[in-house]
């Protein structure tokens, strides 16, 4: 996988309920909650597969996060947003 960009393709599944939208990953527009202690990485790639994205970027409390820099787990408060990841050419 390339370090630069997001991949997803591994699977999750999550909890939306609403007594966790203080952390939160917002992709097309919906925010979906996580859950704290959770993978990281499983729930960044499950969430972007699920909304279908194949190569996206990873927003934290509104700075782009390369996937080297990620965090184990999802901590309590984190904010999230997938965007697309768009190739000129």
């Amino acid at each position: 996988m390339n370090d630069e960009v997001w991949n997803g393709n591994e699977d999750r599944q999550y909890d939306e309920s609403p007594s966790a939208l203080n952390t939160y990953i917002r992709v097309n527009g919906s925010d979906i909650a996580l859950n704290p202690g959770d993978s990281f990485s499983t729930a960044v790639k499950q969430t972007a597969r699920d909304s279908g994205l194949g190569k996206f970027r990873v927003y934290l409390n509104g700075s782009e996060m390369k996937p080297a820099d990620a965090p184990d787990t999802i901590e309590e408060g984190m904010n999230l947003e997938l965007r697309p990841y768009d190739v000129a050419g």
